[in-house]
């Protein structure tokens, strides 16, 4: 298994992946989180303005939130990328 090349093509492919899907939620995480919101609490946010104050704060607080997941995930998937091209480097010399 481990010297089957699609193994790690498609290990690649997953990791490759999983880096621009990191690296959306960290360079764009407000394009993330305002899909998040349902259309009821914008029109809640619209007649109160006490609530909107409150959304406006969750907010900030949920894009702070994603755009430190997605680093974490670049870095994981990154180092994932390392790993299993390394192995594959291994295992190409035997």
């Amino acid at each position: 298994m481990l010297y089957s090349p699609i193994v790690f093509e498609v290990l690649l492919v997953l990791s490759g992946l999983g880096l621009i899907l990191g690296a959306s939620y960290y360079f764009r995480p407000e394009k993330i989180v305002y899909r998040r919101i349902k259309s009821q609490h914008w029109e809640t946010a619209k007649k109160d303005p006490e609530f909107r104050k409150w959304l406006d704060t969750e907010i900030r607080v949920q894009i702070k939130r994603t755009q430190r997941m997605g680093m974490i995930m670049v870095i994981l998937e990154a180092i994932w990328l390392v790993l299993v091209f390394g192995l594959w480097m291994k295992t190409r010399g035997h």
